[in-house]
């Protein structure tokens, strides 16, 4: 897969993921199950909008630097072991649809992760 494709279909779910937890924080976490207050899905949503601008500008890099891959690795690996930390903390009142939003989560973030790391791999193996 193209490199700014991957940046670019980053943005656009961050960006999508961002506004809508913006709007409903509130129900979202009544559905979800858990323990944590709205505020703390409202927060991921204020982080989630200014990562997709930083993602649109990394796609517009070529190649992408090399700090910013590792920034952004940090960070969805972040994503990833918070999903799953989250499952595991709050399994006992998760309900199945929060189970779902975590694991997709989590499985969606680790295919970005791997896409974004594949092409620093492909380098070094030509190497």
């Amino acid at each position: 897969m193209n490199d700014r494709l991957v940046y670019r279909l980053d943005a656009f779910a961050a960006f999508s993921m961002g506004v809508t937890l913006l709007f409903v924080a509130t129900p979202l976490t009544t559905l979800a199950g858990w323990t944590l207050p709205p505020s703390f899905l409202f927060g991921l949503g204020v982080f989630l909008v200014p990562w997709a601008g930083i993602n649109v500008w990394a796609s517009t890099q070529s190649p992408v630097a090399t700090s910013m891959l590792l920034v952004h690795l940090l960070v969805d690996g972040t994503w990833v072991l918070g999903s799953v930390a989250l499952m595991l903390a709050h399994s006992d009142t998760l309900s199945p649809l929060g189970f779902v939003m975590l694991a997709s989560q989590a499985v969606s973030v680790l295919g970005v992760f791997s896409l974004k790391l594949a092409p620093s791999l492909r380098l070094r193996l030509a190497r």
